[in-house]
């Protein structure tokens, strides 16, 4: 932007009155708003938008030129609404302040005052008391458990935790309060007035959005207005008995979002007169993302989701359609615009619609909310099971027979056999191991012999299936089907898999449980066979009459192949490949998973395949500590032992985080929103020094003792394989540091495979 900024430094000074007459160029307005004193233009701007219509003659003056409006018609929105942003952006850019997690935030409009639990239950946990509130903070989204916290004195349903209250009056002390309120309310009155317009004038809008407007300036104004909505989300009643669609300013500010994705959009979709090609979409649907969703309650989400799913349609075909009408006020020209009331639908009221705007994370905890109440319709919704550890043909034959044991909507509960862990903690780690025991069968007596069932692409990185002789082994035929379940299991037990296979795999898996998927095409054949796909795309532009003989092409209507049919046998041939060619494999994969989902909406009508990806496999991303710390609970421990646990793992390298991660909730990969959401949580567990850091429960809970001598206690191992018990391994690094002048010594342990299996770790202490 820096070049928009040194414009303001050649342009004339002009009268703030006649700033947006004078300048027709977006990027010249940008930088003359920038050269004049902000917070004055910031008001004026603000009564622009204010001003009605009085008598025969706008009051408010016209941007598009200077003739006045005949009487009871009012200037198109896309002559004047560009250019007010425009002379806008530079105060609203950077406007509200950031928490920690990166995200903006608002003051709450009214006063917070405080509040003391009197009476009720509590219960004693390792940090201390924990008291029933029955309330949840509204910026972190945990239950509070202090005895006192802070609420809206004016009744909404919003709630802060100490913590979190001390943190934001911090944030707002160091921020422009004054700006930041100007903002939310300039950000509100352009939405409304946007809305509020016909609808094609909003398409008018949109074109000189996509085509005309600077592209760092569109990129400012979307992360401007993402800011707003991230802020206001926090002030949103969103709980399950209240009327989320009654905070008007939040929902046209989201349909002002959505006007702005179509404008994004659409150089991706129409080439203007000149050029060559397409240019794609203006910047990243990741700008778009409102991350302060994720402190919504996803459960009352779900829930107003079930209710108004049959009338929901595309936000995109709602803000582009006169779906946003005014109603209240005295009527006629004279009518102001704060007494107009533009209506928000309940159906349009929904996060889970909004498409990009939600963050994965959130459409993810939806997801488990609808899986978790179709288990409760269940008679007999879970079903155990006993497999052993090893050897691994073992536990490959009996994970393929278990798994082949559920044909419905049930939670398997797996344990391994002579072990007495069990839990989720358990399944997850059966899960794991299953994965990595079916990924390396074959197709032999007892899946141990023969050709590989998998073909593994070492360009993409991605399992695929063989190419197996017909016909295939019931056994073989088994494992596929186990695999398919395997995959129902993770989404049923929150489970990311270490496996990658094709993207196109999972929008195989949604079509077949009834979702609707674009045909499959070349794009998807070359993300598994990137050579082919390349040749089938210069059989396209090949023109000569012996195109059979130059592009000879293997499957049964190779044959048919000629000059005139090009474009509809490289479509039939892509079909075949992905529906009949691998036929044998494909479909009892493809049955294991719709056997378990076929009935789950949710996963029919609001999750992609890219999403289905994600949440199954996570991101290939290093372990971000920062990120880590973000919803990390520490508890237990005092100050300077927390320092110690940080300071340690931010030393490790790559590998030895990704091995710390695998050992925490066996899985190495990042969530899809990003490790801020791993929710690592370290707990106490006694002071015995000879114990080892051991893994438990339903969530990525560690265990650690507090050492007598301080010892920095990550030093004593982490494992080789998914932990859901206590298994480890030793032997990952050696350091000597110094903690407030003291050297302290760290072990270096080895451990031997068969220590594991009885839990037993010996340890071997070297000199510093």
């Amino acid at each position: 932007m820096s070049d928009m900024t040194d414009m303001a430094e050649t342009l004339p000074e002009a009268p703030l009155e006649r700033l947006l007459e004078a300048l027709t160029d977006y990027a010249a307005v940008y930088a003359q708003a920038a050269a004049v004193d902000s917070a004055e233009l910031g008001e004026k701007l603000t009564e622009l938008l204010q001003e009605p219509r009085r008598g025969g003659e706008p009051k408010r003056r016209r941007l598009s030129n200077k003739t006045p409006a005949p009487v009871g018609v009012r200037d198109p929105i896309e002559t004047w609404l560009p250019r007010l942003l425009a002379a806008g952006l530079p105060r609203l850019s950077g406007a509200l302040v950031k928490d920690h997690r990166g995200l903006s935030v608002l003051p709450h409009p009214h006063r917070m005052e405080k509040k003391i639990l009197t009476s009720g239950a509590c219960h004693l946990t390792i940090s201390g008391i924990a008291y029933h509130t029955k309330r949840a903070c509204d910026n972190c989204d945990r239950p509070i458990e202090d005895r006192v916290w802070f609420a809206c004195a004016e009744g909404c349903e919003v709630d802060f935790c100490c913590q979190c209250h001390e943190h934001l009056q911090t944030l707002f002390e160091t921020g422009d309060g004054q700006r930041a309120v100007w903002a939310s309310r300039f950000a509100a009155q352009v939405a409304q007035r946007a809305l509020q317009a016909p609808a094609e004038e909003r398409q008018a809008f949109i074109d000189i959005l996509a085509f005309d407007w600077p592209l760092q300036m569109f990129q400012d104004l979307v992360r401007a207005l993402a800011d707003v909505a991230d802020a206001q989300v926090v002030h949103l009643q969103d709980g399950a008995d209240m009327d989320v669609a009654a905070d008007a300013d939040f929902w046209h500010l989201v349909g002002f979002l959505q006007l702005l994705r179509c404008a994004n959009q659409k150089p991706a979709k129409e080439r203007r007169f000149g050029e060559l090609m397409l240019r794609g979409p203006r910047v990243p649907e990741s700008h778009f993302v409102l991350g302060g969703l994720d402190k919504c309650d996803a459960q009352a989400e779900w829930e107003r989701w079930k209710r108004y799913k049959d009338h929901v349609r595309p936000p995109e075909e709602v803000v582009l359609q006169a779906e946003f009408q005014a109603s209240g006020g005295d009527g006629g020209g004279e009518e102001k615009l704060e007494k107009l009331q533009l209506k928000v639908s309940g159906a349009f009221a929904l996060f889970l619609v909004q498409g990009p705007l939600v963050p994965l994370s959130f459409r993810e905890r939806c997801l488990e909310a609808d899986l978790e109440d179709r288990l409760v319709q269940v008679k007999r919704p879970v079903l155990s099971c006993q497999v052993p550890r090893r050897p691994p043909r073992s536990l490959r034959l009996g994970a393929a027979k278990a798994l082949s044991r559920v044909d419905q909507l049930k939670r398997l509960e797996a344990h391994f056999t002579r072990e007495r862990g069990r839990g989720l903690g358990v399944m997850r780690e059966f899960l794991a191991l299953a994965m990595e025991a079916f990924m390396s069968a074959k197709s032999g007596k007892n899946l141990e012999e023969g050709q590989a069932l998998w073909d593994y692409d070492p360009n993409t990185r991605t399992f695929w299936f063989s190419e197996l002789p017909a016909p295939l082994s019931a056994q073989c035929q088994s494992l596929f089907r186990a695999c398919g379940v395997l995959l129902a299991q993770a989404l049923l037990n929150g489970t990311r898999l270490q496996v990658s296979f094709p993207p196109l795999l999972y929008s195989l898996l949604l079509r077949h449980i009834g979702a609707s998927a674009p045909r499959l095409g070349l794009t998807d054949l070359a993300s598994l066979r990137p050579s082919l796909a390349k040749g089938l795309q210069e059989l396209l532009q090949y023109e000569g009459s012996d195109v059979g003989e130059v592009f000879p092409l293997d499957w049964p209507r190779g044959h048919e192949l000629c000059s005139s049919n090009r474009a509809e046998h490289v479509e039939a041939f892509v079909e075949w490949f992905f529906t009949e060619k691998f036929r044998s494999q494909l479909k009892p994969f493809l049955d294991g998973f719709k056997d378990v989902l076929h009935s789950c909406d949710f996963l029919q009508t609001l999750v992609n395949a890219s999403q289905l990806e994600q949440i199954l496999c996570g991101v290939e991303e290093p372990l971000d500590v920062q990120q880590l710390k973000v919803k990390a609970r520490v508890e237990g421990f005092d100050h300077d032992f927390k320092e110690i646990f940080w300071s340690v793992l931010e030393s490790l390298d790559d590998e030895q985080k990704r091995r710390f991660a695998l050992f925490v909730s066996a899985c190495d990969r990042r969530p899809p929103e990003g490790w801020q959401h791993f929710e690592l949580q370290v707990q106490r567990n006694g002071e015995d020094d000879d114990r080892l850091p051991t893994v438990g429960g339903a969530e990525c809970l560690h265990l650690l003792h507090a050492f007598i001598d301080a010892t920095l206690f990550l030093g004593r191992g982490l494992p080789r394989a998914p932990a859901g018990g206590d298994h480890r391994d030793g032997g990952l690094w050696a350091k000597l540091s110094k903690l407030n002048g003291v050297s302290e010594r760290v072990f270096f342990l080895r451990c031997a495979p068969e220590d594991r299996t009885t839990g037993d770790l010996g340890r071997k202490e070297h000199s510093e």
